[in-house]
């Protein structure tokens, strides 16, 4: 991902905007599906971006809001564990957070949301958490991820039951590409009722 930051400020001034914008999103991704995610945020709410970087994520503490989109690895939302061992550090005590995973799983099975939270390590108290309809694409995956990919498959049934798993395989078997911008909507919603 290239330096958001820079086009958004950018497209803020050409705007004639002067406000510092109150979002950040931090964009943990690996093939496309959460920058994707990431650039249709910024376009719909004038907000910020950074990709996954622990250097960087003390720039949280610059900002109202905090956007993490990531790839859902194994259950888990990839880099999200760091956000909650440094919440305090990073000063996001009393500040919105929303966690979006990106996956191949139902975004509106419960169950499934509620393992990838488990597993991501996140206290729902402190968050809202939504599931983004991911996309995958075997001929982009790189040499020593298509191995790691096709152990995950086998191992999805018990990391999530049966029909999650089945699903998951189903999607993966035909190159699914469920990237779909509507899925923000909550996300947009929930940033907007913060600006009131």
């Amino acid at each position: 991902m290239r330096n958001t930051n820079r086009t958004a400020r950018q497209r803020r001034e050409e705007s004639g905007e002067v406000v510092r914008p109150d979002t950040l999103i931090i964009c943990a991704g690996k093939y496309g599906s959460s920058e994707q995610y990431t650039r249709w945020l910024m376009d719909r709410l004038g907000c910020d971006a950074i990709p996954y970087n622990k250097r960087q994520l003390g720039y949280a503490s610059l900002y109202r809001n905090i956007v993490w989109i990531g790839a859902i690895k194994d259950a888990e939302i990839i880099g999200i564990n760091l956000l909650w061992q440094n919440h305090h550090n990073f000063g996001l005590d009393g500040k919105k957070i929303i966690v979006c995973g990106v996956g191949l799983g139902d975004p509106d099975n419960r169950e499934y949301l509620d393992k990838v939270m488990a597993r991501s390590g996140s206290n729902q108290g402190l968050c809202s958490c939504y599931i983004l309809p991911g996309r995958v694409d075997r001929s982009r995956m790189k040499r020593l991820d298509g191995p790691q990919f096709d152990k995950f498959l086998i191992d999805a049934g018990r990391i999530y039951g049966a029909e999650t798993a089945d699903l998951i395989n189903e999607r993966a078997a035909s190159n699914y590409n469920g990237v779909d911008a509507g899925a923000l909507d909550p996300v947009v919603e929930e940033i907007m009722a913060t600006r009131k």
